[in-house]
């Protein structure tokens, strides 16, 4: 099995990823050329990216699913999610439905104002990790306040799982982002890895450096736990997308 992306916005016409079926398909292709053969599509919820629903998500997905299968490789597979911008009805859409967690499992992927206090950050995945879901805290690297000492290790205790972009992993050694991502993972932080995708062009998979970088300096075990192990999990083992499609 190849690496899992648990962040993407391959979905196109939805928000600021893939504007057509034709980018959509290429971002896929780019995607497989780079060694991963599942992807959850999140599509942005927030103010700004409402325009469409959960089904409408889902119909996309599977359509996509269909056409890597028969055209990129029998293997692939696409599931729905959404990265949901955090508010205060945030918990109560995620618990009725509204939006979509990744793979239709219990792991929700959020993001928050890059200039979030971590209080502020700390209190609202708190109060996900309270319910039966899982806060997955989308491209970890954004946030300045996990650059204060311990906010990493409390996050982790707090049951949160941290997902970085591949993207900054592979920057210039001197950039104080690349310096802090690598950092991360030698310290076995990062719990699992998104392209973030949103185009074919600039904001691709943008995978292969950062892949050669981690075989350099990390342990083949933390490297396979993090692009496909860890997100493995997300989906379950169960079966769920093949029986889903059964139904359907």
């Amino acid at each position: 099995m190849g690496y899992i992306d648990i962040h993407a916005h391959i979905v196109p016409g939805v928000d600021d990823g893939s504007k057509d079926n034709r980018e959509s398909v290429e971002m896929l292709r780019q995607a497989y050329a780079a060694g991963i053969t599942t992807v959850i599509a999140t599509p942005h919820y927030s103010k700004g990216f409402q325009a469409y629903t959960t089904e409408d998500i889902k119909r996309y997905c599977r359509a996509l699913e269909k056409h890597a299968q028969k055209n990129i490789s029998p293997e692939f597979k696409v599931y729905a999610g959404q990265e949901i911008f955090y508010n205060e009805r945030s918990l109560e859409m995620i618990q009725s439905g509204e939006v979509i967690a990744l793979a239709d499992s219990n792991y929700i992927l959020l993001e928050f104002m890059p200039g979030i206090t971590y209080s502020s950050l700390f209190q609202a995945l708190r109060e996900v990790a309270m319910t039966s879901y899982f806060p997955v805290l989308a491209h970890v690297e954004r946030y300045e306040c996990l650059r204060e000492e311990d906010t990493m290790e409390e996050l982790k205790a707090l049951g949160v799982m941290l997902q970085m972009n591949y993207a900054h992993i592979a920057g210039k050694w001197y950039d104080a982002d690349t310096k802090w991502c690598r950092k991360m993972l030698k310290e076995n932080y990062i719990d699992v890895l998104g392209t973030d995708m949103h185009n074919s062009k600039d904001r691709g998979p943008r995978v292969d450096a950062a892949m050669e970088w981690m075989r350099k300096h990390l342990d083949e075990e933390y490297l396979e736990q993090i692009t496909t192990l860890n997100a493995q999990a997300i989906l379950g083992f169960d079966n769920k997308k093949e029986e889903q499609d059964e139904r359907e």
